[in-house]
């Protein structure tokens, strides 16, 4: 029977460790980390640990913000896509994901920000 999820988060089972707030996709049914140019389905709520962990993440289709990881540096306003281990950057490439608009600044990797959904 399928399932139906009339809201902003979705619980999956995690593939194996990732980070929290990194942009995830499905692969055979689990959560991992989306690569550059690899489509998401949101960001991972909580950090998992081990695969089998169940996790939240905020679905990329819903109305408002989400927190993302920083690949590096960039400023408030900038487009930010997606880049490899579930980041996001303002370089983008021809193949890059459009993620949406950064809506404060990264000063460095790793930094969380939040991003106008696109």
């Amino acid at each position: 029977m399928s399932q139906y999820i009339d809201g902003p988060r979705k619980t999956f089972d995690a593939g194996g460790a990732l980070a929290q707030r990194i942009l995830v996709k499905l692969s055979s049914g689990v959560l991992a980390a989306a690569g550059l140019a690899e489509e998401f389905i949101g960001s991972i709520d909580e950090a998992a640990f081990a695969a089998g962990d169940p996790r939240s993440v905020t679905l990329r289709n819903k109305q408002g913000t989400m927190l993302c990881v920083a690949a590096g540096a960039f400023s408030a306003g900038a487009v930010v896509y997606g880049r490899a281990a579930g980041k996001v950057d303002d370089i983008g490439t021809s193949s890059a994901i459009r993620v949406g608009i950064a809506l404060e600044a990264a000063t460095a990797a790793d930094d969380i920000v939040e991003v106008l959904n696109c």
